[in-house]
């Protein structure tokens, strides 16, 4: 196994807990910031799986790890590298991996890991608890966001009004025309990883929904050959008001069987709603 020649900085630790506007830089440490679901990968794995996770989650670094423990960092650079040479990545994540890697401990004090951010190419470093197991990773963002928070506090506001599905919708929406032929639905809902596509007109009127239910049942009975989408869509959608409370789109889509619901405003449909769009809207109610 190769060596990893962790570069380190020691720092004198500190409990536990989440960094307050009143706590001084100097006491803060790496554990106050870093990002403790880290994106990972093992030095045994597939080359590919390393590219398919920085394409994936749009990073530029991966720490690799053996049972637990850093071992290494693979990066877009290293891999355009060799990619550049060759038409294909044979081997293992530790083939390509750079060793010597800059680390941090969770206790070393955030304002030396600022400094080394700041003067390093590197954009992101990993934080190791006592001083061999990956713990997290913090990155220039990471700390862009922090000393934002610190700089410019939010502002007071009034009474905190309750969401609205305007404020959670997607915009960016995937929809078919009702003339589209079958096939099409089919493959937008294999390669968009969706359930279910809106149908609407030319101006946006919400027509129905064709569901990856109604897509399997034509499958099992594939009747009449030149089928559209209009043929088999669901004409009967639930679907809400951008104005409508959040809470009441949350119970449909608890109680109901779909996954997400269209958004419209006057009949246009404007956005859709799903599970993980609500669940994402509620993610701080998981932190501690």
């Amino acid at each position: 196994m190769k060596s990893c020649g962790c570069d380190r900085v020691e720092g004198k630790g500190r409990s536990m807990g989440l960094p307050g506007m009143c706590d001084s830089v100097e006491t803060l440490t790496a554990k106050d910031v870093m990002q403790y679901g880290v994106i990972s990968v093992e030095k045994t794995e597939p080359v590919y799986r390393a590219v398919s996770l920085l394409l994936e989650r749009n990073i530029s670094g991966l720490p690799v790890t053996s049972e637990g423990r850093l071992v290494g960092m693979i990066s877009e650079r290293d891999l355009l590298r060799v990619v550049h040479k060759n038409e294909y990545l044979p081997g293992q994540v530790g083939d390509y991996m750079s060793v010597q890697v800059v680390s941090f401990d969770v206790d070393d004090p955030l304002a030396t890991i600022s400094e080394r951010l700041t003067r390093s190419a590197f954009r992101r470093v990993p934080v190791l608890l006592h001083q061999r197991t990956l713990a997290g990773i913090i990155t220039r963002a990471d700390l862009i966001r922090f000393y934002k928070n610190r700089l410019y506090p939010a502002v007071a506001a009034g009474p905190k009004r309750e969401l609205l599905a305007e404020d959670v919708m997607r915009r960016g929406l995937l929809t078919l025309t009702p003339g589209a032929p079958l096939a099409e639905a089919m493959d937008l809902i294999v390669r968009r990883h969706v359930t279910g596509i809106p149908v609407v007109d030319a101006e946006m009127k919400l027509l129905g929904i064709i569901t990856e239910k109604d897509v399997l049942d034509y499958c099992l009975h594939p009747s009449p050959a030149d089928a559209t989408v209009a043929a088999l869509m669901t004409s009967s959608v639930v679907a809400f008001d951008r104005k409508t409370d959040l809470g009441l789109i949350c119970e449909c889509l608890i109680t109901k069987d779909f996954h997400r619901v269209p958004v419209v405003d006057g009949g246009k449909l404007v956005g859709v709603i799903s599970r993980s769009d609500i669940l994402r809207s509620r993610a701080t109610a998981f932190k501690r």
